[in-house]
């Protein structure tokens, strides 16, 4: 099952960075260490503005690390939601 297929479940928001990286842990596998650390790095980026990234952003993050989606498609989808 590809990353975008995974988005038609709905997701809680994630409530603190720990929660965030908890999330992406569990994709860590999936991912080699650039990508994880390129994923982990724009989380932490987020949450100094108080922004954590739930399942389905570090799932839109991954497909487009995987080439599954372009930036301007998620931006496209963002627009839309």
């Amino acid at each position: 099952m590809s990353y975008l297929e995974r988005l038609n479940s709905d997701y809680p928001n994630s409530h603190s960075k720990k929660e965030s990286l908890e999330i992406l842990a569990r994709y860590k596998t999936q991912l080699d260490k650039k990508q994880y650390e390129a994923i982990r790095d724009s989380l932490c980026s987020h949450a100094l503005e108080e922004i954590y990234l739930n399942e389905r952003d570090i799932l839109l993050s991954i497909a487009q690390l995987k080439d599954e989606i372009t930036v301007d498609e998620i931006v496209e989808m963002a627009k839309a939601f």
